[in-house]
């Protein structure tokens, strides 16, 4: 009996602390696309901007469907995704999943770094906890990629490789001629800076503004001005 009693509590206290989630319903931010603004500042003027923590969260929270579809060959998708970035190339993740019917709250910390020459984001999981349950990374990988790695990512052991080959090089990205300089996560949010074609100071630049204003520009560019103008166009475009 004595046994029995041992092995249960055994089961039952991890178990228990699992599915305990301290932060379920927590974190409940507006979805929101205000990030492009952001960015935006960045294509016209080449210079680093910083997205914040909020602005992050609110664009997950925008375009969490996608990340779900994404996922959609895991074990288990996301219901909801909450970034904090405690210190420089560390991200902390609220991401619970729904598991035999019941909330499991998942939250892990990485290490996550831009390769330029690879064109590739490197993650490495350093840490997770099911609930208030801490288990290995290589362990909850692969219980999440047990079946199939969703496109443009590789896996060894606890480091995920995600190729943005695709994005960088793709249609529209060439069409705007896209190119990411800087992106680094920082304390409280991550460090961008991209350049397009919208960035030059020639004609092409000029012609952009004419379209966009509906009128001649000459002399230097109004930064603010064109700053809901070139939203309008990201949306429009799907430059996102």
């Amino acid at each position: 009996l004595g046994a029995a009693v041992v092995l249960g509590l055994a089961v039952a206290i991890p178990y228990k602390l699992m599915l305990t989630d301290d932060l379920a319903g927590k974190y409940n931010p507006a979805p929101s696309q205000e990030v492009l603004r952001t960015a935006a500042k960045a294509m016209l003027t080449s210079e680093p901007v910083k997205f914040s923590e909020a602005e992050i969260n609110a664009f997950t929270a925008y375009h969490l469907p996608d990340v779900q579809s994404y996922m959609g060959k895991a074990e288990y998708q996301p219901n909801q995704i909450y970034l904090t970035f405690p210190k420089e190339n560390t991200i902390t993740a609220y991401t619970p999943v729904t598991w035999n019917g019941k909330n499991l709250g998942v939250t892990s910390q990485s290490k996550v770094m831009y390769d330029a020459a690879a064109e590739q984001l490197r993650v490495e999981i350093q840490q997770v906890r099911l609930g208030k349950l801490s288990v290995s990374p290589k362990f909850a990988l692969n219980r999440l990629f047990g079946k199939e790695l969703p496109s443009g990512i590789t896996r060894k052991d606890n480091v995920i490789l995600v190729d943005v080959k695709p994005f960088l090089h793709s249609e529209k990205a060439v069409k705007t001629g896209f190119a990411l300089g800087m992106f680094q996560v920082q304390e409280n949010g991550i460090l961008f800076q991209a350049t397009t074609t919208l960035s030059d100071a020639g004609n092409k630049v000029r012609d952009y503004v004419k379209d966009w204003l509906g009128k001649n520009v000459s002399g230097d560019i109004d930064v603010n001005e064109l700053e809901d103008k070139l939203l309008e166009y990201l949306k429009k475009n799907s430059i996102t």
